[in-house]
């Protein structure tokens, strides 16, 4: 599905080559000018470099495959994020406010279910699995991925069978549909995407990811148009999205396909397995009812269920506002994992490096395009989500914030610090609830989303305070690399109140907020000398698709306002 040729080696490789045939042997021998822009350790030289040992991922294979799989995930979201956005504004018209939310619900539903079903598990295989992978260690994967299968199809599977059975009031024709393609499918298939991660080969998820989205998007357009009920989109979306997991056997290696497709008992796991899976996975279960959109379960039964449909458009615009950004952070997870195995040295640029990409590419969002979409909100959706322009504002910035901050728990999980993680999300989870019984009765949507809000930021601060205290990072080094995102934000509530005062078209004065926003935050960082440095746009042109070499560098370079002050190492 992509164009251009396969990369060489590394991922890309049998996992049962021989390893004097592992390409990745000889990436050290690229010059010193691809060196510079290097992700992880972008202070290092060519002469500082040691070659890694033979069937060893080295630190550049590594970096290679983060940043191509980072740049095409983010090709996929641009092609299917407008696409969903027009199948989305056709259901919320067809459905209205109160069918819409009653999807929403559904689809949370499924949402806590699939959190469930990967928890903790299967966040484990993915960083044991990623650095044996890493390190070359070929087999052990390959046990690994049979043991996870097992585990799933004789544990998880029956278990997430009975919840669905027991709280998704559908018809039983849509149930049996929930069950089969929501959990069945995936209980069976799942290791095929976790390998993808593994392997690094994010870049071929993001393909596989297009076309099931695009496939997904054609099905829910018929349905939606013929049945008219929410039910009939939940059924068809877990339909397209269970079959699509079969695709991912196809990209994988073959001994690695071949553990999949042959599950074993879950015993004899490596040592450390279940002490970072049990406690990783509570935190991943309580972490996904904090970040999503939870606070749906007490509008269902505190509010309105208009509101519900209010609340759900607002979450998720700003989903689609910032799934480009959040898609960088993806392909970064079996990446760190790796580099903690082969260079732990470089985990520290390599933070700071992605939180002043995040950062920049989160403020420019903020300042282009939240408050322009705010605005037509009302145009695009009708009377029933007047009331979502604002909310669509504050959850935008504050999703923001979050994208900023989530590069944190892909460091965390790969130091394998579950306890850490489990007991900021806790702390949150018990902020979130609180604010959600309190205040959504008084104050309806606003309560909602009061309550998303300080459940996500307390989980983030908190994992933030912990992670650049284990990194040696002052608070005020993190603050500067995350002053984009200020820089978007500010911008983002002085145009929402701009908008709101100057007269004419809904269209007119969207395009000249966004145009007006796209200038003022290119000269708010030049005025605050922040954003991306010259090493990290250099890293992004070296593997952005052809077409896009002839803009990028321009567009880069107006992002570009910060000079390189790492400090040594402590």
């Amino acid at each position: 599905m992509r164009g251009e040729r396969p990369e060489e080696g590394g991922a890309d490789a049998r996992p049962d080559a021989p390893p004097d045939a592992h390409p990745d042997a000889g990436t050290d021998a690229r010059g010193a000018a691809d060196l510079e822009a290097d992700l992880f350790r972008p202070d290092r030289q060519a002469d500082d470099l040691e070659a890694p040992p033979a069937g060893q991922l080295s630190r550049e294979g590594l970096q290679e495959r983060a940043v191509r799989g980072a740049v095409w995930t983010v090709i996929h979201t641009f092609i299917a994020i407008p696409v969903a956005f027009v199948v989305n504004l056709l259901m919320a018209r067809v459905l209205g406010a109160a069918d819409y939310g009653r999807l929403a619900f559904l689809t949370a539903l499924m949402e806590v279910v699939s959190q469930m079903l990967t928890a903790g598990f299967g966040s484990a295989v993915i960083q044991f699995g990623a650095k044996s992978h890493a390190a070359g260690r070929t087999g052990e994967v390959a046990r690994l991925l049979s043991q996870s299968q097992g585990f799933r199809l004789l544990v998880v599977m029956p278990v997430l069978s009975v919840v669905v059975f027991l709280f998704a009031e559908v018809p039983p024709s849509a149930l049996a549909v929930a069950i089969v393609f929501g959990i069945v499918v995936p209980a069976a298939l799942d290791g095929a995407v976790a390998c993808l991660t593994i392997e690094n080969k994010t870049a071929e998820g993001a393909k596989i990811a297009l076309v099931t989205s695009l496939s997904t998007q054609a099905a829910v357009v018929v349905v939606v148009l013929a049945a008219r009920t929410p039910d009939a989109v939940w059924a068809v979306r877990l339909v397209v999205s269970g079959l699509a997991v079969a695709l991912c056997l196809i990209p994988i290696s073959p001994a690695y396909r071949r553990a999949v497709l042959r599950p074993a008992l879950p015993v004899g796991l490596p040592i450390g397995f279940w002490r970072y899976a049990v406690p990783v996975g509570v935190a991943s279960v309580i972490g996904g009812l904090v970040m999503s959109r939870s606070e749906i379960f007490f509008m269902n039964w505190l509010a309105a269920p208009a509101a519900v449909g209010v609340f759900a458009l607002a979450f998720g615009l700003a989903g689609h506002v910032f799934a480009p950004a959040q898609a960088f952070v993806g392909p970064l997870v079996p990446a760190i994992s790796g580099l903690l195995e082969v260079d732990a040295a470089a985990v520290r640029p390599a933070f700071r490096r992605v939180l002043r990409a995040g950062a920049t590419v989160v403020g420019l969002v903020e300042a282009v395009a939240v408050v322009p979409l705010a605005v037509l909100v009302p145009v695009l959706y009708g009377a029933d989500f007047a009331a979502a322009g604002p909310v669509v504002v504050a959850l935008g910035v504050s999703a923001g914030f979050v994208t900023v901050a989530s590069p944190v728990v892909a460091f965390v999980s790969a130091r394998l610090s579950a306890g850490e993680l489990l007991r900021a999300t806790s702390v949150a989870l018990v902020v979130d609830v609180l604010l959600a019984v309190s205040l959504i009765p008084p104050l309806g949507v606003w309560g909602a989303v009061i309550a998303n809000i300080g459940g996500s930021m307390t989980s983030l601060l908190l994992l933030t305070r912990s992670e650049l205290r284990g990194l040696g990072i002052t608070v005020s080094l993190a603050l500067r690399d995350a002053l984009p995102c200020f820089v978007g934000a500010a911008l983002a509530g002085l145009l929402m109140v701009a908008g709101d005062i100057v007269p004419g078209s809904e269209w007119v004065r969207a395009v000249g907020i966004a145009v007006i926003g796209a200038l003022l935050y290119v000269a708010g960082l030049r005025a605050t000398r922040s954003g991306l440095t010259v090493p990290d746009a250099d890293a992004i042109v070296r593997v952005l698709p052809r077409p896009a070499r002839r803009v990028g560098p321009f567009v880069l370079g107006l992002l570009t306002g910060r000079e390189v002050d790492e400090p040594p190492a402590p």
